[in-house]
């Protein structure tokens, strides 16, 4: 039986199997998980050959509520909705009941907006998925039309994550667990029903091995560094290199930094690896210097790492153990990253020009906002992606932006560089417009820094007229 509390916030749910008082959700009226939960596990075991289906569902609109109304007063719009959810699965004899009294309720209150039903699929003949894909509609079919509360009002949108008994998991914890992570990843991937996928398990403990052996990798400093040359191409002189990385897996892959900056940025070794780049850099500057080339080499920079608060100072530190002068290094940061940036980050790019420091725009749009982002700051150089820029009609937007920013540039004195310029025909298109700094395949995928001397001698026996920077 229910009883209300001494005062009167809470019905108390007392179980037959339990001398446990529960106390119902305050904002829904309907169990709360630690009662779910516990009949699941009772249902679980009591049915050993059941098969079980839970489905974890939230309104994933209704964040806004709290913000515009209050907790108290988006509680009420809760009620409401869970009143309606309640009643249109309480004559479903398939769902198990959480509460075992006189009142059948069929639906739970888990943490925060997820709510939990469970279908008990034992007794069905037909597709598990097309079941539970009716159950689904239906509970989001009983989301009324317009939920209002004086001058508010809000159309609620449901999305379910499904994971099933002994096909993803076996414990009730297991299963719920997984159902809340479909949930979630529906929710990402704007999916309404979304089921548990095993592999994803796979590709966790996948991601985790990797994420150790790229931490190991770091630490031994067991990453392959190379050098591409930027080149003008009207005197095929090089006007800079810019510093890659490639990892290489022990299942024999070969990754680009672009393929595995995540997995450092999730293990917390991307600090660490930016400072092995700048280190190298630094390296290949100092092997530069000792031929005689003086030309500049660039570090793509993170906006993490645009935070660290030792990042300049351990700049600083490189340049005097190197002897390198602050304008042989260029710093590219991402266009987004520019235009997003903090006072912060803002404080240590000004840093940066104080050392002499150039900076690049890397991936640049010619957006209206990036437009006014390079009159506030001095910026030594642009760079655009010219990957999708080749002969075909379908280009003509790609083309039209680029012949743009090319003009652009030109008008305010300022180099821009074409990157992933890998074949001749980009190459030509590139320079048709008015191009003329390249860098990509064409030229050279990447030089080894203890191949440079010999590559460069090679490359000016080709190129006679080709200078090399002595200053």
């Amino acid at each position: 039986m229910f009883s209300k509390s001494a005062k009167g916030h809470n019905d108390i749910l007392l179980t037959p199997n339990t001398s446990v008082n529960y106390p119902r959700d305050a904002a829904t009226n309907l169990p709360i998980a630690s009662q779910a939960l516990k009949q699941f596990e009772h249902v679980l075991k009591t049915k050993k050959d059941s098969k079980l289906a839970a489905i974890v569902f939230k309104p994933i609109n209704f964040q806004q509520v709290n913000t515009i109304l209050g907790r108290h007063n988006s509680d009420i719009l809760l009620l409401q909705l869970a009143l309606c959810l309640k009643k249109s699965v309480s004559e479903n004899p398939n769902l198990i009941d959480f509460d075992n009294n006189a009142t059948s309720v069929k639906i739970a209150r888990l943490h925060g907006l997820d709510f939990l039903v469970v279908f008990d699929l034992s007794n069905t003949k037909h597709e598990v998925k097309s079941i539970v894909d009716e159950l689904c509609h239906q509970l989001a079919k009983a989301v009324p039309d317009a939920m209002s509360f004086k001058s508010f009002s809000l159309n609620f949108e449901l999305a379910f994550g499904v994971a099933i008994s002994k096909e993803h998991g076996n414990s009730v914890e297991e299963i719920v667990s997984h159902a809340t992570d479909a949930l979630l990843k529906g929710v990402d991937s704007g999916q309404v029903i979304q089921y548990f996928d095993n592999n994803s398990i796979f590709y966790t403990e996948q991601k985790l091995r990797l994420m150790e052996c790229l931490r190991q990798d770091i630490v031994d400093e067991n990453l392959h560094w190379y050098l591409q040359p930027q080149v003008d191409i009207n005197d095929h002189a090089i006007i800079g290199f810019e510093l890659k990385v490639n990892w290489h897996t022990n299942d024999g892959k070969v990754l680009e930094l672009a393929d595995f900056i995540n997995l450092a940025e999730h293990s917390g070794d991307v600090y660490c690896l930016t400072k092995q780049m700048f280190k190298q850099a630094f390296k290949a500057l100092f092997s530069l210097h000792k031929i005689g080339v003086y030309s500049q080499v660039s570090v793509n920079l993170s906006s993490q790492n645009l935070l660290e608060p030792d990042l300049v100072d351990y700049i600083e530190q490189q340049m005097k153990n190197y002897n390198i002068a602050g304008k042989y290094l260029m710093i590219e940061l991402d266009e987004q990253i520019m235009l997003c940036a903090c006072q912060r980050a803002k404080n240590t790019i000004d840093q940066l020009k104080s050392l002499d420091i150039t900076v690049a725009i890397d991936n640049f749009s010619g957006s209206y906002e990036s437009l006014r982002y390079l009159r506030k700051m001095v910026i030594d150089q642009v760079k655009i992606n010219c990957q999708d820029l080749d002969t075909s009609d379908d280009n003509r937007a790609d083309k039209a932006i680029i012949n743009a920013l090319i003009t652009f540039t030109h008008s305010m004195k300022l180099p821009l560089i074409g990157t992933h310029i890998d074949n001749s025909e980009t190459a030509n298109s590139y320079i048709s417009m008015g191009g003329s700094l390249i860098q990509g395949e064409m030229i050279h995928k990447g030089v080894n820094p203890s191949e440079i001397e010999p590559w460069l001698q090679n490359w000016y026996i080709k190129h006679p007229k080709a200078k090399p920077n002595r200053s």
